[in-house]
C-alpha cells in the first residue's frame, strides 16, 4: 500500500513539471499546421477560416513566433501573421495577441488582402 501511494504521488509531480512546458508548447515558438489553427481558433477566430488562417501564417512567417521583416518603408512585421507596426500594439511577438491581431485585422478571417502571401496565391497549399 505504502508504495502505491509512492507511485501516486512521483506521478502527480511528474504531470505537475510536465504540464507548464506542454502548455508554452501548445502556444508559441515554431508551430506546424495544426498548432496554428488551434492558435487562430483560441484566439477567438473562427473555426471555418481556421486552415486559411494557419496557411497563411506559414506562408508569412514558417510557423515562426519570432519571425521578423524589416520593410522599406521604416515598418516592421512580428509574429505568425507578419502583423505591420502600423497596426502598433497589435503588431507583437507574442503568441495569444499575434492571432488575436489577425483575427481583427482579417475581421475574423473574412479579408485576408492586407496578407501579401494571401494576394499572391503563395500561401495556398503550406498545409
Amino acid at each position: 500500500m505504502k508504495a502505491l501511494i509512492v507511485l501516486a504521488a512521483f506521478l502527480c509531480l511528474a504531470a505537475a513539471n510536465k504540464a507548464p512546458r506542454l502548455a508554452a508548447a501548445a502556444h508559441g515558438g515554431t508551430l506546424s499546421c495544426r498548432g496554428l489553427e488551434s492558435l487562430w481558433e483560441s484566439a477567438g477566430g473562427s473555426p471555418a477560416a481556421a486552415f486559411t488562417a494557419a496557411e497563411i501564417a506559414q506562408a508569412e512567417s514558417s510557423g515562426r513566433q519570432y519571425a521578423s521583416l524589416y520593410n522599406t518603408n521604416g515598418t516592421t512585421d512580428r509574429g505568425y501573421w507578419q502583423i505591420n507596426s502600423v497596426h502598433g500594439a497589435l503588431s507583437t511577438f507574442d503568441a495569444a495577441g499575434n492571432a488575436r491581431a489577425a483575427v481583427r485585422i482579417s475581421h475574423d478571417g473574412r479579408d485576408w488582402s492586407p496578407w501579401v502571401t494571401y494576394q499572391t496565391g503563395a500561401y495556398a497549399g503550406r498545409c
